[in-house]
């Protein structure tokens, strides 16, 4: 992949493409605290043949620029952002994916610019968090991350690799070069994403929920969610019955043996079942 940084408006935005141009495009949008390399390296190695690919850094995240304000971390707001954006890099529709905090900027994003979307792609995200997980009140959500943010610090890269290696069923070289993307060096190693970043996401979470974009979604919907934890089930069960009762040419798969990060989990079944939905679309 190629990193790209765009000066733009002042402030600094990294992206990376990849792919043959004249395949579709699908813009790519990484969850909280991550980068776009963290979420997508070894995913976007499975769609580059058959796509072309934007991964964007969202703001405070990866290379790219924090906002200064906490209400720019709005959905309506970011989503006003990246058509700015994207009406500089991209002259045709295209199809969205998220992950995580990134289904949800998707789901926004086409809420607010229908014309530009062919298809949206949510990868365990968008439909549980927060609204369907009774025990994530807004002060579990703030100070779970408050806490967790004073004390994701390391000395090395090997303690870093110890606990990432928890968050999936599958440690892969690809994996490994992409979670460094995530911190930055100081003392120790600390994640780029500030506290100030991450906890206005989470604020929006809360301020405009993913559910309240459903019924302005017209384009078809493709949602990839994780089987585990077993716990989510019933949020799962919710989120999804509400999402088909408001987006009616939704696609749902079930990954069995994944966690939150499906991608990495299972990334030829990820990457699978997205060129088999967008070639149905097509079709």
């Amino acid at each position: 992949m190629e990193n790209i940084m765009l000066e733009w408006n002042g402030d600094r935005v990294s992206y990376f493409e990849t792919g043959d141009r004249q395949n579709p495009t699908i813009v790519c949008l990484h969850g909280l605290a991550g980068s776009a390399a963290y979420s997508f390296l070894e995913l976007s190695k499975k769609l580059s043949t058959h796509f072309h690919l934007i991964l964007i850094d969202q703001p405070g995240h990866g290379k790219t620029t924090a906002f200064r304000n906490e209400e720019d971390y709005i959905f309506s707001n970011l989503a006003k952002w990246y058509e700015k954006l994207f009406d500089s890099l991209l002259d045709k529709p295209f199809y969205i994916l998220g992950h995580s905090w990134g289904a949800d900027c998707a789901l926004h994003y086409a809420k607010h610019f229908p014309d530009r979307i062919k298809g949206i792609i949510l990868l365990d995200g968008g439909f549980t968090f927060p609204e369907f997980q009774e025990e994530m009140t807004f002060n579990a959500a703030y100070e779970g991350w408050n806490n967790y943010l004073d004390h994701a610090m390391y000395h090395n890269l090997d303690e870093i690799f110890n606990e990432y290696r928890t968050f999936t069923k599958r440690w892969s070289t690809d994996i490994e070069q992409s979670v460094p993307t995530i911190f930055i060096k100081n003392e120790k190693y600390e994640l780029i994403a500030s506290k100030f970043t991450v906890l206005s996401i989470i604020k929006a979470f809360f301020e405009e929920p993913f559910s309240t974009t459903y019924p302005y979604i017209k384009s078809p919907l493709l949602l990839i969610h994780a089987a585990e934890p077993k716990e989510l089930e019933e949020a799962r069960k919710i989120g999804i019955s509400r999402l088909r009762k408001d987006i009616l040419d939704s696609t749902i798969i079930s990954l069995n043996n994944t966690g939150h990060m499906v991608q990495w989990d299972q990334p030829d079944e990820v990457s699978s079942e997205i060129m088999k939905w967008v070639n149905h679309i097509k079709e």
